[in-house]
């Protein structure tokens, strides 16, 4: 044991209710609480077969941070972004109209982790999770699971209160020795350490394990040889656009320091590629410890990256497809995937009653917004959600609700408004809400039923006048100068 963990422990008394940038080791958690469960998918013969593969399973989800569902291989990009992701699809069940609930990192997770949309769970700046939020963390330790949290992404870690209630979290800096640049903490290799060490020691238990690469996340530095895959290309599809309002991040994006476009996505998909290494390397590990065919295997991405296409760079701003729209690949134990392709909408709130729907496990009735995919998996359903929906900060926050036809975005100040008919225009680049009123206003009232069914509802994207009610009450996580200065250098704090 590190000095640096004897000192934690020794000092956990004084620190009762503080929270580190990484646990390295057991964090306090939340004795299991009853509560009335949902009824389990009924257990239909492709149901049944799905379960029984899954019957001893692992967990294992794996976040790419940034990851836009359009520049993988197995999504239709036509550069040698993903080969290791493209083979993983082969094996498993691909979701091709797959969205986040928010296009930042902490709240991203927190939804990912609850299946609450943002305005239920509110985790947002340093607020924690409300006191009587169940999570999958949670449901998962009750029911006999080794819980473990490795993260790269201090917006994903316990100093950003994400992941509180796992047995155990670890970042970087739990690797000996220590890593201190900020090269090597962005970089997968110190994380995929202690990942291949705690397989070895926790080989024999059943667990779930949450593991959040930083890559494909600026500021995009991987190996060398990545870099020069594509330097100097004309990236494929490449469309800069402008915002269709005066939004204010025209301000922030002209004192950007960035390189220019397009070299700046030959860069990203210089680290995608070191992310579908990580992604690789952890499938690898998975195997070696004789764990692969019994782990329920599932990659995904937190939110996506904008590259000017409507005047947006980076990510948190905007929800159009190129920020909201995110991969996922479910690989069932043994590579069991009766729907290798599903085009039905889902988002990342879906996943927590799946996971648990698969291995009938446990989850409450009732506080959960998602729905599971398992009959939708076992080809039994074409669709479980007629919308879905994304929120970003922005300046003025928008909103993303998305049928399988139109993008309806709103934004919070109650007046700006965009609809895309996303069968004659893809890219979103042309607003047709003056064309098609009726659409607009049926879609509108699907936002509103949403809205007033949150425990803060956004009814400031609504009208105007609208205000949202007072935050409730809840603990606060207030990042320390080592979590800020990370944050820093990824971009989420001035």
């Amino acid at each position: 044991m590190s000095n640096r963990l004897r000192l934690r422990w020794c000092c956990f008394p004084l620190l009762a209710g503080l929270v580190l940038l990484s646990g390295g080791g057991a964090t306090e958690r939340r004795p299991a609480r009853a509560f009335e469960a949902a009824p389990f998918s009924p257990d239909q013969p492709p149901v049944a077969a799905l379960r029984h593969t899954a019957r001893t399973a692992n967990v294992v989800i794996c976040v790419i941070d940034a990851a836009r569902a359009d520049h993988l291989g197995c999504y239709g990009y036509s550069r040698d972004t993903t080969p290791n992701l493209d083979r993983l699809a082969r094996q498993s069940v691909r979701f091709t109209s797959h969205f986040c609930q928010y296009v930042s990192t902490k709240p991203s997770t927190a939804s990912l982790f609850t299946s609450q949309h943002s305005d239920t769970h509110l985790v947002t700046g340093t607020r924690n999770l409300q006191e009587d939020t169940f999570t999958m963390s949670e449901g998962l330790a009750a029911a006999g699971f080794r819980t473990v949290l490795f993260s790269s992404n201090p917006n994903a870690s316990p100093g950003a209160s994400i992941g509180l209630d796992f047995h155990e979290t670890y970042d970087q800096t739990d690797v000996e020795p220590f890593v201190e640049s900020w090269e090597d903490f962005t970089s997968p290799e110190p994380l995929l350490t202690l990942i291949r060490s705690w397989l070895d020691r926790h080989r024999r238990s059943r667990f779930f394990a949450y593991v959040h690469f930083d890559p494909p996340h600026q500021p995009y530095r991987q190996p060398d040889r990545m870099t020069a895959l594509f330097a100097g290309q004309q990236p494929p599809a490449f469309s800069p656009g402008d915002f269709v309002f005066p939004v204010g991040d025209r301000k922030l994006l002209a004192t950007s320091l960035h390189p220019p476009l397009p070299e700046w996505i030959n860069l990203y998909d210089a680290n995608l590629r070191y992310a579908d290494w990580a992604v690789g390397e952890l499938e690898r590990a998975l195997r070696q410890e004789g764990l692969l065919d019994n782990t329920l295997f599932i990659v995904t991405a937190d939110h996506g990256e904008a590259f000017g296409e409507h005047g947006y760079l980076w990510h948190e701003r905007g929800v159009y497809e190129e920020l909201a729209r995110v991969p996922l690949l479910i690989r069932f134990p043994g590579g069991a995937r009766p729907t290798p392709e599903i085009a039905a909408l889902t988002q990342s709130i879906d996943l927590l009653p799946t996971i648990f729907d698969t291995l009938q496990v446990p989850y409450p009735a009732h506080g959960l917004q998602g729905r599971s995919l398992l009959p939708l998996i076992a080809g039994l359903v074409d669709r479980v959600h007629d919308h879905v929906l994304c929120r970003s900060d922005g300046r003025p926050p928008s909103y993303l609700l998305r049928t399988p036809r139109w993008a309806l975005i709103l934004y919070g100040n109650g007046e700006w408004r965009e609809l895309y008919d996303l069968e004659a225009d893809p890219g979103q680049t042309t607003n047709v809400i003056a064309r098609h009123p009726e659409v607009a206003a049926e879609l509108l009232e699907a936002f509103r039923a949403f809205a007033l069914a949150q425990r803060r509802p956004p009814v400031d994207f609504l009208h105007p006048e609208a205000e949202p009610p007072p935050m409730p009450p809840a603990e606060q996580t207030e990042p320390t100068p080592e979590v800020r200065r990370r944050l820093r250098a990824l971009g989420y704090v001035d």
